[in-house]
């Protein structure tokens, strides 16, 4: 009886995807389904919305993309710095990247400014007729020059196909916008844009200098990202009340046992490496230390290292914290959200 209905299941099914318009029917649901899955009801809703967008350092893993956040407010969608993997990533988590404020950048390290090209064209091709706007330490021109330079003949190729009403040449070319610090204890506002204000501070991760953190605030919230560095004061004075502190952490026990294994397997180049990384990064528990001194709400870690691929690794990672730390502990995982609800 069993493989009777099998068989009769398989003969509906057979004439169902030969009969011509059921098969469109279902391929047009398909089509739309791919089409208007993007979320842009958080650009306006009065919220603040924070996605973390890619949340490992980098060293390559299955379970994370390198350094990327996004926040959004008031009409307004900041990303905050680029790793490699991240617009695909960003695209995936459906953040309508059309509406792209602007791209802020921490350092020059690869592993954060890797897509920029990429998240130039992407979000040009999903429909963005505004010039994108990258805000960084000094050297940010240099770097967006050399990302137009190496698209310049990918970006000809695609307005001699396209056309100038859909990939315009305006649009086209990045645009570098320098942020200084007056004074290098102080935060500088840089961004106010519809309620949404972004505000940059030095942290230490020498000797990719000058490096910066970010803290913005919206609708009485205040969500701060640390960028790389080492524990400073700095740090602690520019997280103060946050809501969320979303803070790089490295695992100094872990990284230490990985460059004592690779140096007693003459693996010498991983060693001498993942010895150097240890003196401008900053430990979860440490980063605890910062988030209790700041009064944080929430700690949020991003940038991790090394990848937290298992339960056990995942235990060794966060162990310690709480005992520092009285708020909410999380480890970042690649499209996880958070939303703030107004608070004036």
């Amino acid at each position: 009886m069993y493989r009777f209905r099998l068989f009769i299941l398989l003969l509906l099914t057979l004439s169902l995807f030969s009969c011509g318009s059921i098969r469109n029917h279902i391929l047009e649901r398909q089509i739309e389904k791919g089409l208007s899955r993007i979320d842009y009801d958080m650009l306006n809703d009065g919220k603040l919305h924070v996605v973390m967008v890619g949340t490992s350092g980098p060293m390559h893993n299955t379970e994370r993309m390198p350094s990327c956040t996004a926040i959004i407010a008031g009409g307004e969608l900041i990303l905050i710095d680029v790793g490699s993997g991240t617009v695909r990533n960003a695209d995936l988590q459906n953040l309508p990247l059309k509406n792209i404020s602007a791209l802020f950048i921490t350092h020059f390290h690869s592993d954060h400014i890797s897509d920029l090209g990429e998240l130039n064209f992407f979000s040009q091709a999903m429909g963005r007729e505004k010039t994108l706007e990258v805000y960084g330490p000094e050297g940010v021109q240099d770097v967006v020059d050399g990302y137009h330079l190496a698209y310049k003949h990918d970006t000809a190729y695609r307005i001699a196909h396209h056309g100038e009403d859909i990939f315009a040449a305006r649009a086209s070319v990045p645009v570098a916008r320098t942020v200084r610090l007056k004074n290098p204890d102080d935060a500088e506002l840089f961004f106010d844009r519809n309620g949404l204000k972004a505000y940059a501070f030095r942290v230490d991760h020498s000797p990719a200098t000058p490096a910066y953190g970010y803290r913005f605030e919206y609708n009485g919230n205040v969500v701060v990202l640390s960028g790389d560095t080492k524990k400073i004061d700095n740090l602690v004075k520019h997280a103060k009340d946050a809501d969320i502190f979303i803070c790089e952490g490295l695992r100094m026990e872990l990284v230490e046992r990985l460059s004592a294994y690779a140096g007693t397997t003459r693996r010498s180049r991983i060693a001498k490496i993942t010895t150097d990384i240890l003196d401008y990064h900053i430990d979860p528990v440490d980063a605890g230390r910062v988030a209790q001194e700041a009064k944080a709400g929430k700690l949020v870690f991003n940038h991790i290292v090394p990848p937290v691929t298992n339960s056990f690794v995942r235990r060794m990672y966060l162990d310690g914290i709480d005992d520092v730390y009285d708020g909410e502990i999380v480890l970042g995982e690649d499209g996880m959200r958070f939303t703030l609800e107004p608070k004036n």
